[in-house]
């Protein structure tokens, strides 16, 4: 039974081993995408008053209470896709772009630039602009990672408030600190053989833990990483068990893109060792410097 067990137990970890290994190839891939977090060039905020995109033929404005807002075109070549990323239509006329989806859509485009509709919580909103020929994509080398430790897989659980609290937030881009995010609970978990009480929020159906530790700065991304993890029921109703898998731990987007506003870690979720384990630093053949579109 002994060794039946044990060879059990090794073709699990060699399964999750390799899980592990194709979600680094994966990330590597999604950052380098035509919207992936390299492609970052401009943000553009949108009121009630029209104003030009960046690079796009096309003006943007917002109607109070709508949940994105509305484009119009300045010239030719401007498309929407809404159905699926490559499946575009051409827009001639204004028309209604909601926030970006869990999905990654709707999408605008014009020549090889894309566009999407962001908004923290719903307060405000900005179109941001991506280039296929942005310098991070030019200069990007990798991204280095700890090596996969399955000591790291650290079970934890969600005790859930009784109503989903929305607690103000710090922003890389201060501008942004006081906006909201969705937390359903407190997450309970040892790490390193001390207690903590950390939170995350909700994001498209999954928990989100901003955190930084003792590698953050010094070996690994400052001011911290982020970790998304399945919460115990899909609609974050009820308490349960979680796992945080730190080898999954990833540079947010704001380590690839100067044009990104990332949440920064509470005081509560800065961990007193050294994680290491997750994604390390963004590579750089040359580091570009920051550039809006012309």
């Amino acid at each position: 039974m002994g060794v039946a067990w044990g060879t059990m137990m090794d073709a699990e970890r060699a399964a999750d081993r390799e899980a592990w290994n194709q979600w680094i190839e994966a990330r590597r891939r999604a950052v380098a995408g035509p919207v992936g977090n390299l492609a970052l060039v401009a943000f553009q905020p949108v009121g009630v008053d029209p104003v030009d995109l960046p690079g796009f033929p096309a003006q943007a404005r917002r109607e109070a209470e709508e949940a994105g807002v509305r484009v119009r075109p300045t010239g030719a070549g401007l498309e929407l896709a809404t159905v699926a990323a490559d499946v575009w239509e051409p827009v001639d006329e204004e028309r209604f772009v909601a926030r970006l989806g869990v999905d990654g859509l709707p999408l605008l485009r014009a020549g090889g630039r894309t566009a999407d509709v962001f908004s923290l919580d719903g307060s405000d909103y900005e179109i941001r602009l991506y280039d296929a020929a942005s310098p991070a994509l030019a200069a990007f080398a990798g991204i280095s990672a700890y090596e996969y430790d399955p000591d790291w897989r650290v079970s934890a659980r969600l005790e859930a408030y009784e109503e989903h609290a929305r607690v103000p937030w710090e922003f890389t881009r201060s501008t942004d600190t006081g906006h909201t995010k969705v937390v359903p609970g407190v997450i309970r978990a040892e790490i390193a053989g001390r207690g903590y009480e950390l939170t995350a929020f909700a994001d498209g159906g999954q928990l989100v833990l901003v955190f930084a530790d003792e590698t953050s700065g010094r070996e690994s991304y400052a001011p911290g990483r982020f970790l998304r993890f399945d919460p115990p029921a899909a609609d974050f109703s009820g308490s349960g068990e979680v796992v945080l898998d730190f080898n999954r731990a990833f540079i947010p987007p704001c380590g690839f893109s100067d044009f990104y506003s990332c949440p920064i870690p509470p005081a509560q979720n800065r961990i007193a060792a050294p994680v290491r384990a997750g994604e390390r630093r963004v590579l750089w053949n040359d580091r570009p410097a920051a550039s809006a579109i012309p």
